[in-house]
């Protein structure tokens, strides 16, 4: 494996060790790590390193953390620091605010994971990876749920943590529901600000999507999920702290997932330990065309200062939202066969299967970034294929799968035998091939497949035909599809790309 490697990858990979041997007392069980060393780790060099903490540390990969780190650090972008990645457990227990649950009693262990994490994991960090004990040195972060927990964490402790990064953090935390009287000073994060002064060091990272949610307690216009965010900033400046101390990101289109958060890591990787300064600012991700703005407060200076990202990427013009929303609904477990529900699975509940397949192709390249055609013909194990084989069974796949879906949108009934993907691997040729021709086919049948399904009546949609023995719908077909490519980019991420950097 060693001879796939090229001297430069080598130099610039990060190395993932998992790590069960810590055993807490404070949350009575042992707790599963992902630490993520530095190109070049060296536990007895003088300066001890930078720490990186990650609430949900199991979503490492979907998050392509790995990746990401190693392009940035090929490219001299970042300091030598660890990453953490903390298991979750009990998360809608273990995260939340330490002091309180919410007015449904979740968060209730809270308080134990915080105590968790400054008395046990900590000084093993310090003890095990030579992790800094200076708290400006030491980032918290998470997504979601894991965003509130990290970002009280670090507001309340900072003794031992100054920085917090939140990805669609889960400032709606509140003391009572909607519907019981509910006002905006119920929700806890904003008054436990209220009731405290920053810390001189305080630093944060936010970050929403417009797509987060569709939430709008108030009707006015702005989802819930970028509304408490902008009013806990507008918190933090009125209690002292600096509004250069936040970097506020919004992403325009940007979902509540893994995918999302993925794609601003390098902009919040960057300022948190980047190379030649310790918060870079600027404007961020460099792929992504930007209306330059920064934080906050009165609307005027939120639309002066808002760190805005808009993909460039927009949806072709068959992606109404009419033509999207006939494939909104889940397929029934009638639809398709037993054997594909780990495929449909695999789609979030409320995500259109095709916009999933208009981001895929994105998240293959960035993926694949700095992979050699060397390095493709690698096989994570004996007996398994190349990634090059792999990603021409996804397009072959892709083929047949959109094939059935036109034949029974067209109402044919004729049966659709199946095919057998271990005779098609081997004469497909794909290690002849370079990489950059397999991506470009795949790039190609995916917009023949998107036009495809995009055409679809809502009638077309609901129809049933017969593949490989087995009831299936045009709706399951298009799950079917996404949720092929998806199983198999996880595949890349935890298989193949370890094996490669």
């Amino acid at each position: 494996m060693s001879s796939l490697l090229s001297s430069s990858a080598r130099l610039t990979a990060v190395s993932v060790r998992p790590d069960d041997s810590l055993v807490s007392v404070h949350l009575g069980r042992p707790v599963q790590l992902d630490v993520v060393l530095p190109p070049g780790y060296d536990s007895s060099r003088e300066a001890p390193y930078p720490v990186l903490y990650l609430n949900d540390g199991q979503d490492l990969w979907r998050l392509r953390l790995p990746a990401t780190l190693s392009w940035l650090y090929r490219r001299g972008q970042l300091r030598p620091f660890v990453l953490v990645a903390v298991h979750a457990h009990e998360r809608i227990q273990e995260y939340g605010v330490a002091s309180e649950a919410d007015y449904l009693g979740r968060g209730s262990r809270a308080g134990h994971y915080a105590r968790f994490v400054q008395h046990e994991l900590l000084p093993y960090i310090q003890r095990q990876y030579h992790g800094s004990t200076n708290p400006a040195e030491v980032v918290w972060a998470g997504c979601s749920l894991g965003g509130l927990a990290a970002f009280d964490f670090v507001w309340h402790n900072s003794d031992v943590a100054t920085r917090a990064g939140a990805f669609s953090p889960s400032f709606w935390w509140r003391r009572r529901a909607l519907n019981d009287g509910y006002t905006d000073a119920d929700r806890i994060m904003h008054s436990l600000v209220r009731a405290s002064k920053p810390h001189p060091e305080h630093q944060f990272w936010l970050q929403t999507g417009t797509l987060d949610e569709t939430n709008d307690r108030n009707n006015n216009g702005i989802i819930d999920a970028i509304e408490d965010t902008l009013d806990l900033m507008a918190t933090l400046t009125r209690q002292g702290l600096p509004e250069a101390a936040v970097r506020y990101v919004e992403l325009v289109g940007g979902r509540h997932n893994q995918y999302t958060w993925s794609r601003l890591m390098p902009d919040f990787l960057r300022w948190s330990f980047g190379q030649g300064s310790a918060v870079p600012l600027g404007p961020p991700p460099t792929r992504y065309p930007l209306e330059c703005m920064a934080p906050w407060a009165s609307q005027l200076r939120l639309r002066a200062r808002r760190h805005r990202i808009v993909s460039s990427r927009a949806l072709p013009s068959a992606f109404s939202p009419s033509r999207m929303s006939y494939f909104a609904d889940r397929p029934a477990t009638t639809e398709y066969a037993p054997y594909y529900a780990h495929y449909v699975s695999l789609i979030p509940q409320g995500h259109d299967p095709l916009q999933q397949l208009r981001e895929q192709p994105i998240t293959l390249r960035h993926l694949l970034a700095g992979v050699t055609d060397e390095q493709a013909l690698l096989r994570y194990a004996p007996g398994k294929w190349s990634l090059k084989e792999m990603l021409v069974h996804v397009t072959d796949t892709e083929r047949i799968f959109a094939y059935r879906a036109l034949r029974i949108a067209r109402g044919d009934q004729q049966p659709l035998p199946g095919f057998e993907q271990d005779d098609y691997v081997p004469a497909s040729g794909a290690d002849a091939r370079t990489l950059e021709d397999i991506l470009h086919e795949q790039n190609t049948v995916r917009a023949a497949t998107l036009s495809l399904l995009a055409s679809f009546s809502a009638e077309a949609i609901g129809r049933f035909g017969t593949a490989s023995g087995q009831p299936v719908s045009v709706r399951a077909m298009a799950y079917l599809l996404a949720g092929h490519e998806a199983h198999h980019l996880n595949i890349v991420q935890e298989r193949y790309l370890p094996a490669v950097r």
